[in-house]
């Protein structure tokens, strides 16, 4: 693989490729594999749909917290039950 390749620089995409691979190894010639490695990472990278894909599949971080944020201008959050006088 080429270092100036786009699979080189993402682990992500590198990996999602190796997975692709992964079953011809061992069956198809290195030279075949090898075309296979730069159709796909052409394909997951230069294309809109291949992007996309991969982009979808890509983990993400988990959220830090519940997620609900205040709204600019919104209305303050209400009472928490149980926290006034009456209960």
């Amino acid at each position: 693989m080429a270092k100036d390749e786009p699979s080189a620089a993402d682990p992500f995409l590198d990996e999602v490729v190796e997975r692709a691979l992964a079953p011809y190894r061992g069956v198809a010639r290195p030279e075949l594999l090898e075309i296979m490695r730069e159709l796909l990472v052409e394909a997951l990278t230069e294309d809109e749909v291949g992007r996309d894909l991969v982009e979808r599949a890509r983990p993400r971080a988990a959220p830090l917290g519940s997620g609900v944020q205040a709204r600019d201008g919104g209305a303050e959050p209400g009472r928490k039950a149980g926290g006034g006088e009456n209960g």
